[in-house]
């Protein structure tokens, strides 16, 4: 397991707009060389908590057609803390609009405090968080979304492309407008997914007609060649008589 440290830095003035908890990359290779091989392909697979907004279980990421607002986070990061409330408030914007999209907030489990998921939920209901949190155990969410510093955000599509990325803390509004990007991205593939299904179908249709009109031909040849005999047939009869 890769073990990483951070500190604090921060630009001018401290604000949630300008400071960040950033990782220095300490990489505890010893631990790597113990564990089995970890998949680190999407989609990944990660453990969610019994905490206000949060129920015990598991979240996929990304997953198909959903639109999803992605926090890393950590318990000893002023900023992230600090971001906690934009982030709630941009929730409800865009719940009140009846936008479809996931937020989860993400803790890295191989790097950071180690916290339990008890102790993670205990901090969750303190600071009034009211949304999905997750463990990202190995870190390969983190690693594969390349998160180097907290809090960390990104509006993701259903295909797990970012259209959106903040780092070091923004505000509600800056959420909003960068989730709206994911979801406009998302309804296109949407549409077009659409297109291509209607074609597909006309395709079929047209393929069957084009069977069904074979066959009618095939019917008609067979009568006429009927007609043929029995005008033949009659024929010869009416001459023998």
């Amino acid at each position: 397991m890769r073990r990483r440290e951070f500190v604090i830095v921060g630009v001018g003035s401290i604000s949630v707009t300008c400071t960040g908890c950033l990782d220095d990359g300490t990489d505890d290779s010893a631990d790597e060389s113990e564990t089995e091989p970890i998949d680190d392909s999407p989609p990944f697979e990660l453990q969610t908590l019994d905490a206000p907004g949060s129920e015990a279980g598991t979240v996929t990421i990304p997953r198909a057609g959903q639109v999803m607002l992605i926090n890393f986070t950590r318990t000893d990061c002023p900023t992230s803390l600090g971001l906690l409330p934009a982030i709630d408030e941009a929730r409800a914007e865009l719940e009140a609009a009846e936008r479809d999209v996931e937020v989860i907030s993400v803790f890295d489990g191989s790097s950071g405090p180690t916290n339990s998921p008890e102790e993670l939920a205990d901090w969750w209901d303190e600071h009034d968080g009211n949304w999905t949190i997750a463990i990202d155990e190995h870190g390969v969410l983190n690693d594969y979304y390349d998160v180097r510093s907290f809090p960390t955000l990104v509006a993701i599509d259903g295909d797990g492309e970012v259209h959106w990325r903040d780092e070091g803390g923004t505000t509600a509004g800056n959420i909003v407008s960068g989730v709206e990007t994911a979801l406009e991205a998302q309804a296109s593939t949407d549409d077009e997914e659409t297109d291509d299904e209607e074609t597909d179908d006309e395709e079929t249709d047209d393929e069957e007609t084009d069977d069904e009109e074979t066959d009618d031909n095939g019917t008609d040849d067979e009568e006429t060649d009927d007609n043929g005999t029995d005008d033949g047939e009659e024929t010869t009869d009416d001459s023998g008589t």
